[in-house]
């Protein structure tokens, strides 16, 4: 039998690692060397994954089995044998293992999101890495949970279960308890509302109030799937129809008398599962990028195989200015994106009370996550467009990019929750001067003399839009629109000060193209960046 596949999606056979130039630019630019594995893995997403993913998501949602052939409740959630072998395949080229056991940096972990970029099957991945993350660095004296994770052969699968139906991002209104017995604690609880990886997690990691409630109450435990008497240690009341994400099993959870085991210190569990959401949301934000790369690579393609009124796509002047612009959006949410992922991998050591290093790495976490899911939703949905009328029928697979894009705005803290927690970093922690500072200190890199002063132009810009917002007594209210001038500032001059550094004239015009797109977007845009095809064709590829 022929596969086809490739007639449905013309990437098919693309290495997402060593063909994708900006990304190839970006990792030099941060110091980042890639190993063998990542190259299989960048091969394998557009050959095998993909596919699989796109099968799932249209004819393999996971199912939840609660009762077995004896009338014993196991709560098994069936996904099918390749969805199976594809998770061994990426747990196999490290995804998870070689940046919780310490052999690579958590860079790593970040940069194989940003090739699989699956929002169902690497949200799984991801929850691992955090319970990995959080049992390696906080779980001292409880080493057999911890292997487990770190097993080469049969590694166990983690899941967070921190909202809860009358909180969501508000953890000091959840309602699950922790009781301390003489054995150590137990969790009761039936408001786990959106417990991602339910049936597939051996254990979880999961917040749970110990005092008379309000955030202070909060502590983070380690709840396995399964109790020391081999029984169920909390049962999955259903799974959640939702519109993307699906390979991803997200349920209901009820805990009831459920073991569990304190993560670090007493007191402290706030920070605790902040600092392990971090890890989430810096994958959202390149699993995010990752998305839209596929989709405007996909859609790159298409212009260049159809033809309409009498030339090819690509052709039409306001085309290609729509392809340039939405590539320079791209890189600019993958260069902030990567540099949150660098400053965190950084500073992973570091534990409460953290440090200088470690709040600005928060901060930047909180821009990326926003600005590449805003990128993510539009590039996905305007690639949809560039397809015409083909681009919103389920039989191909950008509608998946698509609606798999619109969750990366929501989960692990929505586009407010991200602008509220920038602020708190901003006025309790003082992260605004550093990033101003950064700013700086960055654009003094650009060689080129027109774009660093039009670069510190728009430094000076943002500068007095954040002094006049301080002034005002309304920070809050313009808390995201401080967010988006923050991004937009740091993506800019992250993308001229690589151009710079790599010598690449192809980066320092993406990086005017950037400019005018993001300062510039209320005047009528026709300059020649605009119709420079060399900033795009990186994208070409031989047809077989």
């Amino acid at each position: 039998m022929k596969d086809k596949f490739n007639e449905i999606f013309r990437s098919k056979g693309v290495n997402y690692l060593t063909q994708d130039l900006p990304l190839s630019d970006f990792l030099k630019f941060f110091s980042f060397n890639e190993d063998d594995d990542l190259k299989v893995l960048g091969e394998y997403v557009s050959e095998e994954l993909i596919e699989i993913m796109d099968y799932v998501d249209h004819n393999g949602k996971p199912e939840l089995i609660m009762w077995n052939l004896d009338g014993k409740r196991i709560d098994y959630v069936r996904i099918s044998p390749e969805h199976r072998k594809a998770l061994k395949k990426l747990q196999d080229l490290g995804v998870v293992i070689k940046s919780a056991s310490g052999e690579q940096p958590w860079m790593y972990h970040f940069v194989a999101g940003y090739l699989i970029s699956d929002s169902g099957i690497f949200c799984s991945l991801t929850l691992t890495a955090q319970t990995a993350y959080a049992l390696r660095k906080y779980f001292g004296g409880n080493e057999k949970f911890t292997d487990h994770y770190l097993d080469k052969k049969d590694p166990w699968y983690g899941a967070t279960f921190y909202s809860e139906t009358q909180g969501g991002s508000d953890l000091g209104a959840n309602k699950t308890r922790a009781t301390e017995i003489e054995s150590g604690w137990v969790l009761n609880g039936s408001d786990k509302y959106f417990a991602s990886n339910a049936g597939i997690a051996d254990g979880a990691i999961v917040t749970a109030m110990t005092g008379n409630g309000g955030i202070r109450s909060l502590e983070t435990f380690f709840v396995p799937a399964v109790k020391k008497t081999g029984e169920l240690n909390y049962t999955i009341r259903r799974l959640k129809n939702k519109m993307g994400t699906i390979a991803v099993p997200s349920g209901e959870v009820d805990l009831v008398d459920s073991e569990a085991y304190l993560i670090g210190e007493r007191g402290k569990g706030i920070y605790y599962a902040m600092e392990i959401l971090t890890i989430s949301r810096i994958d959202d934000a390149l699993a995010a990028v990752g998305i839209a790369r596929k989709a405007l690579w996909e859609a790159y393609l298409h212009t260049e195989k159809r033809s309409a009124f009498g030339k090819k796509l690509k052709e039409h002047p306001l085309m290609m200015k729509d392809i340039i612009s939405l590539e320079a959006e791209l890189e600019g949410s993958l260069i902030i994106s990567l540099y949150a992922a660098k400053l965190f991998s950084d500073v992973a050591n570091v534990k409460p009370p953290y440090n200088d290093a470690y709040n600005y790495a928060r901060f930047i976490t909180h821009i990326a996550k926003n600005m590449a899911a805003w990128s993510s939703d539009h590039i996905t949905q305007y690639s949809m467009e560039i397809f015409g009328g083909i681009g919103f029928f389920e039989e191909f697979p950008m509608p998946k990019f698509h609606r798999d894009a619109l969750v990366t705005s929501i989960w692990e803290g929505t586009s407010n929750i991200q602008a509220l927690d920038m602020l708190e970093t901003i006025l309790k922690k003082g992260v605004g001067e550093i990033f101003l500072n950064d700013l700086k200190a960055r654009s003094e890199g650009i060689t080129e003399i027109n774009l660093r002063n039009k670069v510190n132009k728009r430094i000076e810009f943002v500068e007095n839009q954040f002094n006049t917002l301080l002034e005002s007594g309304s920070i809050e209210m313009g808390s995201k629109d401080l967010l988006k001038l923050f991004g937009q500032a740091l993506s800019l001059t992250l993308l001229a000060q690589s151009g710079s550094e790599l010598k690449s004239e192809r980066l320092l015009e993406i990086s005017v193209v950037y400019d005018i797109i993001s300062f510039e977007s209320n005047r009528i845009q026709f300059d020649d960046s605009f119709r420079n095809i060399d900033l795009v064709k990186w994208m070409q590829i031989d047809y077989v």
